[in-house]
């Protein structure tokens, strides 16, 4: 349906909607873009919106952030021959069997991309190329920065850290499927098995062909954050504390769910230790009625899911504390940073704990339940990551979800030991 500015204003004005001056500031924007613009579809999303419109009957998309300030452009794109020939030998080796949906030129502040739609098996996925038909990634740049890869880089070269979070030795472009990458675990050194927010299957993943293998439907649509393997079993949990177990390698279509009777809202990080035979369960937010500074790790017996135990608290106390110490370039007056945990593994080799945060894209580490390491991620990198795991030689994994509808796909990180 195709909405003009004055109908979006008048629609906000008899609704009394709460965020009329938010929407008057981006339908603005866009008139001003493109004077009698017609709106076809908005979506606000985390910490920018997108808006797709009509100028002068041709579509266009743009992504505007919270200060309503051009992310992105995107539009129908006329792909010159040569360019087009040379995107194709490349489209026709890597991604074989794939159809071609659609092209569209993205403009990111000064570079422009090739943005091609692929399909197969029901499956989306975006491919990025130069203007002369060169692969190409683009960063994201739709979150809001407390500091740049270039700080970082600086920061990080007197710094002795496990893993160069900077230059990964690998990354791996997500399926449209896994846009919303929340969780994964490895299966064997080259395979991997993930979960996304909105979806209850597991998606086996190879890590060598670089696609997905297998997908596992558990249970219906809900608000998936992470997963854990122990043997052939499988345990996947839901933000609300539920934990859905099955055997993986002989499925059957069924899963036990469990509800875990713990003192959070909002479960996202799951782990199995398999020399405790315990599973580590992380809470995003603080306990009902606890501190409002603490984030509960719980600890559960795997026969017996409905009685965690609390092993240790993340204290964002600590963590400003640590942080301020080994990052004081980084801190500004009045900007505490916040770890709400997304996800925790431990490593095979040091039994430390790792909690990964997408809030403010941290890493903190844990030896004997004690912080040790706090590690700042950058979002030109790191969009909101979400996922942590590691091989059994050590090597580190990170996912990370991509925007909604956006440019960036969800990515997984892989960081050689």
């Amino acid at each position: 349906m195709k909405i003009s500015i004055y109908t979006l204003f008048l629609i906000a004005m008899l609704a009394g909607c709460s965020h009329t001056s938010k929407d008057n500031t981006w339908a603005a924007k866009i008139e001003e873009i493109c004077p009698g613009a017609e709106i076809v579809e908005v979506e606000h999303k985390e910490g920018y919106s997108e808006i797709e419109y009509l100028c002068n009957g041709e579509k266009f998309e743009v992504g505007l952030d919270e200060n309503f300030e051009i992310i992105y452009t995107e539009k129908r794109a006329d792909i010159p021959d040569e360019v087009l020939e040379k995107i194709r030998k490349k489209l026709d080796k890597a991604y074989q069997g794939w159809k071609i949906d659609e092209w569209h030129i993205v403009e990111i502040k000064d570079t422009a991309s090739i943005k091609v739609e692929l399909l197969r098996n029901g499956i989306e996925q975006n491919v990025y190329f130069s203007l002369d038909g060169k692969y190409f990634r683009p960063l994201n740049v739709a979150g809001s920065d407390k500091w740049t890869s270039e700080q970082l880089a600086l920061e990080f070269q007197h710094k002795k850290l496990p893993y160069n979070f900077l230059l990964p030795d690998k990354v791996f472009d997500l399926p449209e499927k896994l846009r919303e990458i929340s969780g994964i675990e490895m299966i064997t050194e080259n395979e991997i098995f993930m979960v996304q927010d909105e979806l209850g299957a597991l998606f086996k993943y190879d890590l060598e062909k670089e696609t997905v293998v297998e997908m596992l439907r558990f249970t219906d649509e809900g608000d998936f954050e992470d997963l854990a393997l122990s043997n052939e079993t499988a345990y996947v949990l839901r933000s609300d504390g539920a934990i859905f177990t099955f055997n993986y390698k002989k499925f059957n279509g069924k899963a036990e769910a469990t509800s875990v009777p713990v003192q959070s809202t909002n479960i996202e990080g799951l782990f199995f230790e398999p020399t405790k035979n315990q599973l580590l369960m992380a809470s995003k937010n603080e306990p009902v009625n606890g501190a409002a500074d603490e984030r509960p790790i719980y600890q559960l017996a795997t026969d017996e899911l409905n009685r965690p135990e609390i092993s240790f608290f993340v204290n964002n106390n600590q963590i400003n504390n640590l942080f301020s110490e080994k990052y004081p370039g980084l801190v500004a007056p009045g900007n505490e940073v916040v770890l709400n945990p997304s996800a925790i593994a431990v490593h095979p080799l040091t039994d430390e704990i790792y909690v990964l945060s997408a809030s403010d894209r941290l890493l903190a580490i844990f030896s004997n339940k004690q912080l040790v390491e706090i590690i700042p991620l950058p979002s030109d990198m790191y969009h909101k990551p979400e996922g942590l795991t590691f091989s059994k030689s050590g090597d580190l994994y990170i996912s990370s979800e991509g925007i909604k509808n956006g440019y960036v796909n969800g990515q997984v990180f892989h960081f050689s030991n």
